[in-house]
C-alpha cells in the first residue's frame, strides 16, 4: 500500500510531500531521522516535500515505519491535513487583526488608485458610511468607473472637436 505522503518513488529516488512538512522544524527533524536511517545518502528539503537519494535495495518501507512513529502527522490525510493548516493560519490572522495588528485604516473615502480620495462636500450626503453605500444609486467602484469612462469620453470629444469650441 502507499503511504499518502509518497509523491513518487523508483529506484534510488523518492520524493515525500505532505502539508505536514510545510512546517519548518518537523522538515528539519525528519531530515535528521531520514538521514540517520541506513541506505540513505542524501535528503533535500523542499517546499512541503523532502527528496530523498538512497541506495539501491534500500527497504523504504521500513524507513516509512520509522519516519511515521516520529511524525505521526503524515498519517493524516492530505486533504484533512492542508485544511487543518489553513484553519490555523485564518485563526491565527483574526486573532491579530483583533490585537490591532494588520488591521486596516479606516477610510472614508472612494479612491483605490490614488490613495484615500474623499468625496466632493456635494456628494457627502449621498454616500455616507462606509464602502458599500450606493452613491446615486450605484456602487461606489461602478460610479468610479462611469465617472472615468465620462471624464474619457469628455476628452476624446474635445480632441475631435479641433480648435472649434464645444
Amino acid at each position: 500500500m502507499q503511504r499518502p505522503y509518497v509523491a513518487h518513488l523508483m529506484e534510488g529516488r523518492a520524493r515525500l510531500r505532505h502539508p505536514a512538512l510545510a512546517d519548518a522544524d518537523a522538515r528539519e527533524t525528519a531530515r535528521v531521522l531520514l538521514l540517520d536511517e541506513a541506505g540513505v545518502c542524501e535528503v533535500r528539503p523542499g517546499t512541503e516535500s523532502l527528496l530523498l537519494i538512497m541506495d539501491s535495495g534500500t527497504d523504504f518501507a521500513a524507513v516509512c515505519l520509522r519516519l511515521e512513529e516520529k511524525i505521526p502527522g503524515l498519517l493524516t490525510p492530505r486533504a484533512e491535513a492542508a485544511a487543518a493548516r489553513r484553519a490555523e493560519r485564518r485563526a491565527r490572522f483574526a486573532a491579530a487583526q483583533g490585537k490591532g495588528k494588520g488591521r486596516k485604516k479606516e477610510s472614508r473615502g472612494y479612491g483605490d488608485m490614488l490613495g484615500d480620495v474623499r468625496l466632493p462636500g456635494f456628494l457627502q450626503a449621498l454616500g455616507k458610511g462606509n464602502s458599500k453605500t450606493k452613491i446615486m444609486g450605484v456602487s461606489p467602484r461602478k460610479f468610479e468607473v462611469r465617472t472615468m469612462l465620462g471624464a474619457g469620453s469628455l476628452c476624446l470629444l474635445s480632441g475631435l472637436a479641433g480648435g472649434k469650441a464645444l
